[in-house]
């Protein structure tokens, strides 16, 4: 059967397991679920939401039959226990990868970064439609391999892949213009490369799909890559030499988002000040609103000038979590050196009529917020990065 295989190989460490979290495996349903993902970021930019699920559930399969894409994973050639332990010199990368750390003597089992494996995408049958579901899943694929992540914290750098070389195709059908290798060897190309590449996939997607031009309103419901609905940017490290080691980088860009999150503040708005005057008070006076919550929830407040105070931020209607809508991973440059990818969807933080719940059960008290607008990531926060560059979303 018509068929292409991926040199794969973990540019950060891969943390994806089974029911025993300690030893890392690779599960074809992981990788299903990624490129369902990326399959409905790309395909609702150009049709409706009825079709993306229709499409959705020929390629990949729904609760009532099987997808018409077949996903095989080869063994990798490495595997082990990776341990993250604190280390002063490395508490932005701590930040950004806090829940993998070893905790009771137990390390969360991944895939180390160099570790190679290969994945095989086949179809069922050869029928001709077979082949448009194959390329569909093959688009899906870039956009994993070049924007996403796999496995726990892979939007906040682990699980990124890279692609060894080109793929391997079996059956009378061809991806030329699809290209996976990146030859780009500096930012400024690469940009320019991620924006032709997606520029294909969407071609590929609007021919197959028979889409045409949609109306989406922001935020919207999930991510979905289009301009109006989401930022792509490249970043690297000011520090020349970090550049080129995955946990250098992602460490000094976890400096700088923990710095921002934690501490945030303007010239007319102080997060900090605003929960901590609250604490004090008893809850007397009033909080409009977090703004760092469009960063995701919960978020813990402690202060050490309150001993024995402290406050959580979570949502009405029990929701005690929300997605961030900012999605970090690690891409390779052609020549060794590495840069950090940064997506900005544009989605709902809380559902309609919901909004923040601030509380604290040191001073017994509640208080619903406003929830905030996302101006903070791209007016406030990407703005604050050094060596930022724009990737325009075609």
């Amino acid at each position: 059967m018509p068929s292409v295989t991926f040199d794969l190989e973990t540019i950060t460490p891969l943390f994806l397991g089974g029911a025993d979290q300690t030893i890392a495996e690779l599960r074809p349903p992981a990788f299903r679920g990624a490129l369902r993902y990326w399959f409905r970021a790309i395909a609702a930019s150009i049709t409706s939401f009825d079709e993306v699920k229709k499409w959705e559930n020929k390629v990949f399969g729904s609760t009532d039959a099987g997808g018409a894409i077949i996903i095989r994973i080869h063994s990798p050639k490495t595997v082990s226990s990776y341990t993250l332990k604190r280390n002063n010199d490395f508490l932005g990368l701590a930040y950004l990868f806090f829940s993998t750390y070893e905790t009771r003597g137990e390390a969360r089992g991944c895939f180390t970064p160099g570790s190679e494996f290969k994945l095989t995408l086949q179809t069922r049958l050869s029928r001709s439609e077979d082949l448009q579901y194959l390329h569909l899943a093959i688009g899906a694929m870039w956009m994993l391999v070049k924007l996403g992540g796999l496995g726990s914290r892979s939007n906040r750098g682990g699980g990124s892949l890279g692609i060894k070389k080109e793929p391997e195709t079996i059956g009378n059908f061809k991806i030329d213009k699809i290209k996976f290798l990146s030859h780009s060897v500096n930012v400024d190309q690469l940009a320019s490369a991620i924006k032709d590449g997606i520029s294909i996939i969407k071609q590929l997607y609007t021919e197959v799909l028979n889409g045409n031009k949609v109306t989406l309103t922001v935020p919207t419901s999930f991510d979905i890559i289009n301009p109006q609905t989401a930022m792509v940017y490249l970043w690297q490290s000011q520090n020349a030499e970090e550049n080129y080691y995955w946990d250098f980088i992602l460490n000094s860009f976890g400096r700088e988002y923990k710095g921002f999150r934690i501490r945030y503040k303007n010239a007319t708005y102080d997060d900090y000040k605003e929960v901590k005057y609250w604490l004090k008070s008893g809850g007397k006076t009033t909080v409009t609103t977090i703004k760092r919550a469009a960063f995701g929830l919960p978020i813990q407040f402690y202060f050490k000038s309150l001993p024995g105070k402290k406050a959580s931020l979570e949502a009405t209607g029990n929701i005690k979590r929300s997605s961030s809508p900012l999605h970090i991973r690690v891409v390779r440059l052609a020549q060794g050196g590495l840069a950090v990818l940064i997506i900005h969807f544009k989605t709902q933080l809380l559902p309609n009529g919901r909004k923040l719940l601030l509380q604290s059960k040191s001073i017994n008290k509640r208080l619903e917020c406003s929830v905030p607008n996302q101006d903070i990531i791209d007016q406030e926060f990407i703005p604050s990065l050094s060596n930022i560059t724009p990737v325009i979303i075609p």
